[in-house]
């Protein structure tokens, strides 16, 4: 159970992170470096392996990554998921439906198979390169989010492909996710059918979400709408229940396996074409400006940079390679085809350069079960964090040309 000593400490080291993220992140938007990258190097410097780690505060650390903090951690990625799907129509779906899951697909697997062989090919165990080719697979949805906000492309046409496609390829990562959980803790190798299973399953649940949501939660928001409040506490009712929706549709989501902010994303596109997505949209977006350079600070303070010292920089360059152009070779190359433009088709690619929920989780299993070695995962790690550094800075400047 968590006492009050035990919040109030995070709450000075959420503080202690987000202040200096805001203004780092405004510091690299004045200069044209996307924001995302300020928020996630104050991060790595104010993290518990820097900083926040010698500052004491209550005779520990200022910053710890304990449970309260993790915990706001993903309560700040289903606001942003929730906040991307409200830019997104069921319409705006079914419209990039069949190109989203080419590319979701292709970007999920190719990836995948090419790390395997690449890290196979180094004289690595199998099981290694399955697990490295497993990290590189599923791409961060909150970063291809926030990405195309900051640039204010997210209703474009790429936008909107690059991410249905991230969700369904963090969907797709997720039972990657499973079948690795099989390998190394239960010591045994999934089959192709039960792969498929556990794929088809996921999928079918996502879909079965999003249609409640896009026929169920209007209806319940425009109930609410009818009323006419007059105080002030009455006024904000329609947007805490438009908040309560993503949260509970990401716990359903959680509930039956699946990655929370991806419920949080059918809640929002489920809202998007009601009568009061402006209003919500308006509420999110002021909620935003604290949980975004929270989610990528708190991404930056899972780096422990005493590591740094036993990267094997041979192997972080080749992976980092291969993380980079497995993305935009998946993903871009169909796109490319789909779009008939290779200005598109690279925009989409390189959108889903980077890697972060999914990837930290994986590697961390491959560490836990000593799958990795402590070399290996740290450079797994930091080529993670490179991914995250690279994409916004691919995708800014592909809009730029």
């Amino acid at each position: 159970m968590v006492s009050e000593f035990d919040v109030v400490p995070t709450i000075i080291g959420v503080l202690f992170l987000v202040l200096p993220a805001l203004l780092l992140g405004r510091l690299c938007s004045h200069f044209k470096i996307p924001e995302i990258i300020g928020f996630v190097f104050a991060g790595i410097v104010l993290g518990p392996t820097a900083l926040g780690g010698v500052i004491p505060i209550f005779d520990r650390p200022i910053v710890e990554l304990n449970d309260v903090m993790l915990a706001l951690w993903q309560i700040s990625g289903i606001i942003i998921l929730f906040s991307a799907g409200l830019h997104f129509t069921f319409h705006d779906l079914i419209k990039a439906g069949p190109k989203a899951a080419i590319i979701g697909v292709f970007g999920v697997l190719v990836p995948l198979v090419t790390g395997y062989f690449v890290v196979l090919w180094m004289g690595f165990d199998w099981t290694v390169a399955v697990l490295i080719g497993a990290t590189l697979s599923a791409t961060s949805i909150a970063v291809s989010v926030v990405i195309l906000e900051e640039l204010g492309k997210e209703k474009t046409k790429e936008g909107n492909i690059l991410v249905n496609a991230a969700v369904l390829d963090d969907v797709l990562g997720l039972a990657i996710l499973s079948a690795v959980i099989s390998l190394v803790a239960l010591n045994t190798i999934p089959t192709i059918e039960s792969v498929a299973i556990t794929t088809i399953t996921e999928i079918g649940f996502w879909f079965l979400i999003l249609l409640g949501a896009v026929y169920l939660l209007p209806k319940i928001v425009h109930a609410v709408a009818k009323t006419h409040p007059s105080t002030l506490e009455a006024r904000g009712t329609r947007q805490g229940v438009a908040l309560g929706s993503a949260f509970g549709l990401a716990a359903i989501a959680a509930s039956v396996g699946l990655n929370p902010i991806v419920g949080a994303f059918a809640a929002g596109m489920g809202l998007a074409g009601s009568k009061l997505a402006v209003q919500v949209r308006e509420f999110i977006g002021r909620l935003q400006v604290i949980v975004s350079p929270l989610f990528f600070a708190i991404i930056g303070a899972h780096v422990d940079i005493t590591q740094i010292s036993s990267i094997n920089w041979v192997l972080f360059a080749v992976i980092l390679g291969v993380a980079v152009f497995s993305k935009v070779l998946g993903c871009g190359m169909p796109a490319i085809l789909m779009l008939k433009s290779k200005k598109s088709g690279l925009r989409i690619g390189y959108g889903m350069v980077a890697r972060g929920e999914v990837a930290f989780i994986i590697a961390g299993i491959g560490l836990a079960f000593e799958v990795l070695s402590d070399e290996i995962y740290s450079t797994v790690i930091f080529v993670i964090l490179a991914t995250i550094f690279i994409a916004p800075i691919l995708l800014r400047n592909s809009f730029k040309s």
